[in-house]
């Protein structure tokens, strides 16, 4: 009967508290919720992520399916290789069922919900009581480092968080249980990291699953009672984790595959290479505060004073998960948690260490070493990003904290009526807490009681003379309420899991400890929270409407970027409109494309040699402020629209070649020749002679993505160059028959037309795409087979 009523509970206990998470969440983003007219505002989502992500959505919808060249940054680059956001993850079918922008802020509602979900399996993963997953659960629901990615609209940043503790958990089990089931859902987990097109965070979860499974075939492992072939123990676990990160690459091949072969193709900064690039935008030393004092550093623009460029997060982890963590850790040196439960908080303990020394950059020797060993290290940034894993391993450890007090709750009942054995039972607390929480609150009292002067403290004692910025007033105002609620989330916690221990409070008090803990991050978390109304963010001007109506299909645009007093449009922000630009901001840029204009910043290589905008087709030009001379056809928030005259034709038969036998040669002559219609400069072929000048015209009939339809008529025939960007992937079709595709003018097309009328096609043809989308299917039917075989097992195993 008793056991009855004990599943009861847990049953009950996992609806309460999704129900309460599912209301927490409805409340925080009421704003968005319960006003349609509204958006989540992020500041590199909002005219950046979301113009490609419409680009990818009307492709689809308008019947052609998954796009894979994008026309409209750089003059076109390939879609799906430049991880152009999460195209591919499950959310994205909101993308196709609700307005975009508002499929968008449905995704972070989504993922906050599904944070104290997933937290809360992490904890029954570990077999910790129902009350304990719950202190997990809520511990990640609002954590500070995850829903704080708001502000910058980095969905698949904290997409890519959200799933670890369902990472970790199904690894747990999967080792514990000794069952593939768990491991094709791990399996399908990281293929979803990895659709989140978030590298680094998608790298840095593994690199904690990996940390797990050698702590686990290291401590936990049964060792054979045979002395006999002892590998044979750690074969299974050792085949099934590999096969499940090897079925997780396979899953996400068509976002894997093409990224992959693309490398080659592209190139990116000069400076970021070794390892300042790789130790850049790591956590600073001094902020290592931020996890219990978000304000005494700061962040977001007005309050921020460290040593990073800018901040639009914070790592707060909230008063009451840090005291309950730091009960787990002191748990861990006493007897209120079994041995394998006193393992578990060890590795979190130091695997959490190692990670914060890891997020500090070139501070300690740990991301150095790092650096050295690991592969792919030398091309990732941003070391500070391994705090989504120490988030997740700080929570669970408060959920041990917790599952701490109700041990030691159990063992002082079982000696109700020996006060010896009731002090036994909490004895242990002491030294721990006061090593790992004294300072923390010495902290905290001073914000209290001098929030100024430990401001003031900390600038001149962690940063050197003459630093140039200083505690703003808004951080210092809120710098006192931080320390009310450190302390206050403290001394709630920590009397609420003694009181319960020795049986001075019920086991409700811990209803008011996570109400508090909530409460808590909600009021960080809220400042990184904005909506804004969708007209007045996404609506068009009247420069927009100017282009709709002037321009032409194959005309681009070019919004230069400088410096101005008056901010031009964002470099993504026109394409959210349809319109093609000559430049824009990606992380990767063709090698053609990039020699053409001198580096990754094209706005200067565009002002620099006026033959670039016209090689690209540069029909309009936007200004932040008017021009002397030319009339400006449109005019939108102090940004003037220009039309440039037509030098170049779109497609055209130059009268001279000129072949050139290197890329370095290529590039010189095409920036030195002023017409090309005159003289084209034509890179050379391993089995080609040079193409001859033609003469006649060309007229752009059909202009999709991923295919352009031409009506040639040669009246000699010649080469035809088009002013579209190069890439080996775009396959040409003279009169339904192939054909070759040169390299001119750097980065340009060009095929050779024989005499007559004729009908070229491009067609951007992607095998590895098509091959890798097919892979990801029989991959995905053959894990869910496994799960189904499984879980029929079970059930028989169950009913005999």
């Amino acid at each position: 009967m008793r056991a009855n009523a004990t599943a009861g509970c847990r049953s009950s206990t996992v609806w309460w508290f999704l129900g309460a998470a599912a209301l927490v969440t409805l409340l925080f983003y009421r704003d968005f919720i319960f006003h349609p007219e509204r958006l989540l505002f992020g500041s590199d989502m909002l005219f950046e992520g979301i113009s490609l992500r419409r680009f990818y959505v009307d492709e689809v919808l308008a019947g052609r399916g998954v796009p894979l060249w994008v026309p409209h940054v750089y003059g076109g680059m390939p879609f799906v290789a430049i991880l152009p956001g999460p195209i591919f993850y499950p959310s994205t079918i909101l993308y196709f069922l609700l307005p975009l922008h508002r499929a968008i802020g449905w995704t972070f509602v989504l993922h906050t919900f599904l944070n104290g979900a997933f937290g809360y399996f992490l904890g029954r993963s570990f077999r910790l009581r129902p009350a304990s997953a719950a202190v997990c659960g809520a511990s990640f629901l609002l954590a500070g480092y995850v829903t704080s990615h708001l502000f910058g609209g980095q969905d698949g940043r904290m997409f890519t968080m959200t799933l670890i503790p369902l990472a970790l958990g199904l690894l747990n089990r999967g080792l514990e249980r000794n069952e593939f089931r768990w491991f094709a859902g791990l399996a399908f987990v990281i293929a979803a990291q990895t659709f989140s097109a978030h590298v680094q965070m998608m790298y840095f979860s593994c690199l904690a699953l990996a940390a797990f499974f050698v702590y686990h075939v290291a401590f936990r492992l049964p060792r054979p009672a045979s002395a006999e072939a002892p590998w044979r123990a750690y074969v299974r676990p050792f085949a099934w984790f590999a096969l499940a990160n090897v079925a997780a690459v396979l899953v996400a091949a068509p976002q894997f595959f093409p990224t992959l072969t693309i490398l080659e193709h592209v190139t990116r900064a000069a400076g970021e290479r070794g390892y300042e690039f790789a130790a850049s935008w790591a956590l600073p030393p001094q902020e290592l505060t931020a996890f219990f004092l978000p304000d005494l550093i700061g962040s977001l623009p007005g309050s921020y004073w460290g040593r990073n460029p800018i901040k639009l997060h914070t790592e707060y982890l909230g008063a009451v998960p840090l005291a309950l963590a730091i009960l787990g850790i002191s748990a861990g040196f006493g007897r209120s948690l079994g041995r394998d439960q006193r393992r578990a908080v060890w590795f979190l303990a130091g695997a959490g260490t190692l990670g914060v020394l890891f997020a500090l950059g070139a501070a300690t020797p740990v991301h150095r070493i790092a650096y050295a060993l690991l592969p792919m290290m030398s091309s990732l940034r941003a070391p500070s990003m391994m705090l989504g894993p120490v988030t997740v391993f700080v929570a669970l450890l408060a959920a041990y904290g917790w599952e701490a007090a109700l041990n030691r709750r159990a063992a002082a009942a079982a000696t109700s009526d020996d006060e010896t054995g009731r002090d036994a039972a909490t004895r242990h607390w002491s030294w721990p807490v006061l090593l790992l929480g004294g300072p923390i609150l010495l902290l905290g009292a001073a914000a209290v009681l001098n929030p100024r002067g430990l401001a003031n403290f900390a600038l001149l004692s962690w940063y050197p003379d003459g630093w140039p910025r200083q505690p703003s007033a808004v951080s210092v105002a809120a710098l006192r309420l931080n320390g009310l609620f450190l302390l206050a989330g403290f001394g709630l916690a920590w009397g609420a899991a003694w009181g319960v221990a020795r049986h001075r409070l019920g086991t409700w008090t811990l209803m008011v400890v996570l109400a508090f803990g909530i409460m808590d991050l909600w009021r960080v978390d809220a400042r990184y929270l904005r909506v804004q109304d969708a007209d007045a963010a996404l609506a068009t001007d009247p420069v927009i409407e100017a282009l709709y109506e002037n321009a032409e299909p194959g005309e681009r645009v070019w919004a230069p970027n400088l410096a101005d007093p008056t901010p031009n449009y964002r470099p993504n922000q026109l394409a959210y409109y349809g319109v093609s630009s000559a430049s824009g901001l990606q992380k990767f840029l063709l090698r053609p494309y990039a020699r053409l204009v001198g580096g990754i910043t094209p706005d200067e290589g565009l002002l620099r040699h006026p033959v670039v905008h016209r090689l690209l087709n540069v029909h309009y030009l936007i200004t932040p402020g008017a021009q002397e001379g030319p009339e400006s056809i449109a005019e939108a928030n102090g940004r003037h629209l220009y039309e440039l005259s037509a030098e170049l034709p779109y497609a055209y038969f130059p009268a001279g070649i000129e072949m050139v036998h290197d890329t370095v040669a290529a590039v010189t002559r095409t920036l030195e020749v002023s017409n090309p219609a005159r003289l084209t400069i034509v890179e050379a072929q391993a089995d080609g002679e040079a193409p001859a000048a033609g003469q006649g015209s060309a007229s752009l009939v059909d202009h999709e993505p991923d295919r352009l339809v031409l009506e040639v008529v040669a009246d000699r025939g010649g080469l035809l160059a088009v002013s579209e960007i190069h890439h080996e992937r775009w396959k040409a079709f003279l009169d339904g028959e192939e054909a070759v595709v040169w390299r001119v003018n750097t980065a340009f097309r060009g095929v050779e037309i024989p005499a007559g009328r004729h009908e070229l096609i491009f067609e951007y043809r992607s095998p590895p795409f098509g091959f890798s989308v097919w892979v990801s299917l029989l991959t995905m039917v053959g894990l869910i087979v496994s799960i189904l075989v499984s879980w029929r097992r079970r059930c028989r195993g169950s009913e005999a």
